[in-house]
């Protein structure tokens, strides 16, 4: 989930999605609820409990598959899938489901940057540009004030603003809190230049590997791909991808064509052959735009944007005939001609929105994402035991000195009363004691991992759906007790 203080200014196109659920969470009353931890509960009583609740909220919010991992005293004591992957093959999900986890790759990359801090490689409060070859951002004053612990704690004053690669920073380092993907990139070049290996064999050996992990990979690893579940979305959100630039390339191509056939023909009217040429130009234009943005690392919703505009297109062809044909049936209607253009033009708007009210009432899968490119803000893909495994190391460090382990769950930049970040880590306070937390959000997964580090309380739960995060909110909040404050965060 993207996290910001104060007003941001800039959106990633992966984020459109997440705003009816920010909407939703914020004004429902239940979500309110101060409760016990549920730690001195027995064990069975609690699963049995989980057992007979998630499937009922599942099927209340329309997730298809979940998988969840508990803990008490930082050992996983269950573990177990509902649903299924995929809801056209009716392939039932298990614990070893695998889930794009989105944001938590963050926390993974700066779990791999604090191995180096151990090892002697970085230093927690040098400034880091000073660690490059090739530098990375822009020089500034700014720029040469960040240090680890800056990117760590989302205080390095870098934007996040993903969609427009904006690289600029706002505010002094460690004078306040904006969450920040660049940041995350930022670790991860600064990794990959120290070390002369990728994210990903860094990860493997510093973090996979010793805490058994073998379902997680930030790229394509064959195994964890086969044990991938599809994502689910509202395919009106893919066509919306498409629709918005569409629009706007067709717009300017149409002005374009109309300037052009003026000048060569010396006037305002357009054949039809002209027309086609137009649409299927801004059709291309708007798909390239789609593909610098978010082709690589995203390509599955390109192909699934391709499919939605190309029925969408079909759709709004025949419905044009269609519209053509009836009024040629009505004579007094085909003999004027600005008639014909304003009955035209709103049957075309209203069969618009007959498509959107389609669309949105369908949600279904849509294909693995098999991006190769590697990414710190969001390409991780895992599954609930091994995010578990995480949790615990996060809880309980072995392969961290205490020096650097007791800072993941301090406070290294305060947000408010209720919210803080440490190093790599969301924590929530509240009477219940501190949590260290992340969400994971991506277009059709939506997931988040908790745990109590003093009490080693934890839990995992991972969705394929873009209605997830509720659910995982409330499955989250019913495994644990305790007062959910990172749902209004």
């Amino acid at each position: 989930m993207i996290i910001r203080r104060k007003k941001r200014k800039g959106l990633w196109i992966s984020y459109y999605c997440f705003l009816v659920y920010n909407i939703f969470i914020n004004v429902n009353p239940s979500f309110a609820q101060d409760v016990p931890l549920r730690i001195s509960e027995p064990v069975d009583s609690v699963i049995a409990d989980l057992k007979s609740y998630i499937p009922k909220r599942m099927n209340e919010a329309d997730v298809p598959g979940l998988a969840i991992a508990l803990i008490r005293n930082n050992q996983i004591i269950w573990t177990e899938g509902f649903g299924v992957v995929n809801r056209l093959t009716g392939k039932p999900a298990s614990s070893k489901t695998v889930f794009e986890v989105a944001s938590i790759s963050k926390v993974i990359t700066a779990y791999t940057a604090l191995r180096l801090v151990d090892e002697g490689i970085l230093l927690i409060d040098k400034t880091v540009h000073t660690y490059l070859k090739k530098p990375w951002l822009p020089a500034s004053d700014f720029a040469d004030k960040i240090t680890l612990r800056h990117l760590l704690s989302h205080s390095s004053g870098l934007r996040d603003d993903l969609f427009f690669r904006n690289k600029s920073i706002i505010f002094e380092p460690g004078t306040d809190f904006l969450y920040s993907g660049f940041g995350a990139e930022y670790i991860r070049e600064i990794i990959e230049q120290l070390s002369g290996k990728s994210i990903e064999e860094e990860a493997r050996e510093k973090v996979f590997k010793p805490l058994n992990m073998t379902g997680s990979s930030f790229v394509n690893d064959t195994n964890v791909m086969n044990s991938m579940a599809n994502g689910h979305m509202r395919y009106s959100l893919i066509f919306l991808f498409f629709l918005v630039p569409f629009v706007i390339v067709l717009v300017n191509v149409g002005i374009i064509t109309l300037i052009l056939n003026k000048l060569i023909k010396r006037n305002w009217g357009v054949s039809w052959q002209l027309k086609i040429a137009a649409g299927f130009t801004a059709f291309m234009l708007s798909e390239l735009v789609l593909y610098i943005l978010i082709g690589k690392p995203f390509p599955n919703l390109i192909w699934m944007t391709v499919l939605c505009a190309l029925v969408f297109l079909v759709f709004m062809f025949l419905t044009y005939i269609f519209i053509r044909r009836m009024i040629l049936f009505i004579k007094p209607l085909s003999q004027k001609k600005g008639i014909k253009v304003v009955i035209t033009t709103l049957w075309m708007i209203i069969c618009l929105i007959i498509f959107l009210k389609i669309t949105g009432s369908i949600t279904g899968p849509v294909p693995k994402n098999h991006s190769d490119e590697a990414s710190a803000i969001g390409s991780l893909r895992s599954t609930a035991p091994d995010l578990a495994n995480f949790l615990i190391e996060l809880s309980n460090p072995k392969y961290l000195s205490k020096t650097i382990g007791s800072q993941i769950d301090s406070t290294q930049i305060k947000i408010n009363q209720d919210f803080s970040w440490g190093l790599g880590i969301g924590i929530q306070h509240s009477s219940n004691g501190d949590a260290i937390w992340q969400n994971a959000n991506t277009f059709a997964f939506r997931g988040i991992m908790v745990i109590y580090p003093h009490e080693g309380y934890g839990v995992v739960v991972l969705t394929n759906s873009d209605t997830g995060l509720p659910v995982a909110y409330d499955v989250v909040g019913r495994a644990l007790g305790g007062k959910a404050k990172w749902k209004f965060f």
